[in-house]
């Protein structure tokens, strides 16, 4: 059964950004704290809201950050990426993303993305590269009352297609959060692919209904 709406993670999953996210998240530690982490430390706080990223960060760095420090260390992630994907020559689209956007439209399923970053940051990817026209809409982490692991950016997304039933939904992600995301809003489909921070082990130890090498096998289930 092919699903109503798909709702796909942003970096890692549908974009390409060549680790400007994770260094973004280096560089906002080392300026604002004077504290180095290292890229396999950002690989582990991706795909969930950027200030409990930071609170991660820091606990795991041993630093007592209040939350103005916190709200500082957004900040400045925030500024240096919206900077960064403002070029179209820092991000692109993964490999079969464009083909599978197009395969969905036209079998009329709605697509919508969904990210752990605010809404600017995620404002500014959609018209780099230019995705208006391929996309039915997207959703910031700032958005909703709790980002991801929980479940309410894809309600979110279902309330604004009105699609009210889970069985009708397919979520695509690259990190556990994506995978828990789509497990707790009871997608029928909850699918991982291998582009982005986390690995096979990783993501396998997590709900799931399938997990691939990249975004190509996806563009089977919408073939007629």
């Amino acid at each position: 059964m092919q699903p109503k709406l798909a709702v796909f993670d942003m970096a890692g999953t549908t974009i390409n950004d060549k680790g400007l996210v994770q260094q973004a998240a280096i560089n906002s530690m080392l300026n604002i704290l004077s504290v180095s982490i290292t890229k396999r430390d950002a690989d582990l706080v991706m795909g969930i809201p950027k200030n409990i990223a930071f609170e991660t960060l820091c606990n795991k760095a041993e630093i007592s950050a209040d939350g103005h420090t916190i709200n500082q260390l957004v900040e400045h992630f925030n500024e240096e990426l919206n900077s960064l994907y403002s070029s179209s020559e820092n991000i692109s689209l993964m490999p079969f993303a464009a083909e599978l956007f197009q395969a969905m439209r036209n079998s009329s399923t709605l697509v919508y993305l969904n990210t752990g970053f605010e809404r600017s940051v995620a404002t500014t990817i959609v018209k780099t590269l230019n995705l208006e026209t391929l996309i039915d809409g997207y959703i910031g982490s700032d958005e909703v009352e709790k980002g991801r692991p929980n479940p309410d950016m894809i309600f979110k997304a279902m309330k604004k297609t009105n699609i009210t039933n889970a069985n009708d939904v397919m979520k695509v992600g690259d990190t556990v959060s994506d995978l828990y995301e789509g497990y707790s809003a009871g997608c029928r489909y909850n699918i991982a692919v291998l582009s982005g921070a986390q690995n096979f082990d990783e993501l396998s130890s997590c709900p799931h209904t399938h997990i691939f090498e990249s975004l190509e096998p996806i563009i089977d289930f919408f073939k007629n």
